[in-house]
């Protein structure tokens, strides 16, 4: 979301689009992403929930803000000691929309507070796994490498993506950042234990002839 949106105000149909926003939609982002519509729309919602995104739709698009995206953009030095505000969106929106209820936008601005983004790993891979406390833990990509060599048969970016749709529907089992590692190595384990994920024969081969050509010696 931080690439795709606007460095500077733009136009789009009849509306002005402010700099942090971009005009998108979910099956657009899926498709972007290699995600399914249900995993762009829980990831979404975490966003708002933690109040890094916001959204505004019509009955055509969907309007996305970065909140913070001054303080991701802009020079170290120069960066805001607090929470910005949201841009107030687009009245033409609001006329766009025929026969809806309008919205002060400016009363849902000033409702909003904004918190501070957490460390982000050093090298991220944009997987994030939602934590007890609800933060997240967000996944190294050094991590990835390493679980594809321990655990060759599985494919590891689309089971981290079960785990998060999973912790999306068991809140109460969700892990601490100390456990959820341990949490990701029995899950990717037990997978490979149980013949790896779908579209790994090959490497489920390759460990079997590699367990065979070390019992034959």
């Amino acid at each position: 979301m931080i690439l795709k949106a606007n460095w500077k105000e733009g136009r789009f149909r009849d509306i002005t689009v402010p700099r942090g926003s971009f005009v998108s939609s979910i099956a657009k982002l899926a498709e972007e992403t290699g995600l399914t519509n249900d995993e762009v729309r829980t990831a979404i919602s975490h966003l708002i929930n933690t109040k890094e995104v916001t959204k505004q739709s019509t009955n055509k698009y969907t309007v996305f803000t970065v909140v913070n995206y001054s303080f991701y953009q802009d020079n170290p030095n120069r960066l805001p000691s607090g929470s910005q505000s949201i841009p107030v969106l687009f009245p033409t929106i609001e006329q766009s929309n025929k026969g809806t209820k309008k919205q002060d936008y400016r009363n849902i601005v000033n409702d909003i507070s904004c918190s501070e983004p957490q460390k982000a790993a050093q090298n991220p891979s944009g997987i994030s796994l939602p934590l007890n406390d609800k933060s997240f833990y967000e996944v190294p990509m050094d991590k990835i490498a390493l679980w594809r060599e321990t655990y060759p048969a599985v494919d590891i970016e689309q089971e981290l993506r079960r785990m998060i749709a999973w912790l999306d529907a068991n809140l109460d089992k969700r892990k601490t950042r100390r456990g959820i590692e341990r949490f990701i190595n029995s899950w990717l384990a037990r997978t490979q234990d149980s013949g790896g994920s779908k579209g790994k024969k090959e490497a489920r081969e390759e460990v079997g002839n590699n367990a065979y050509n070390s019992d034959a010696g």
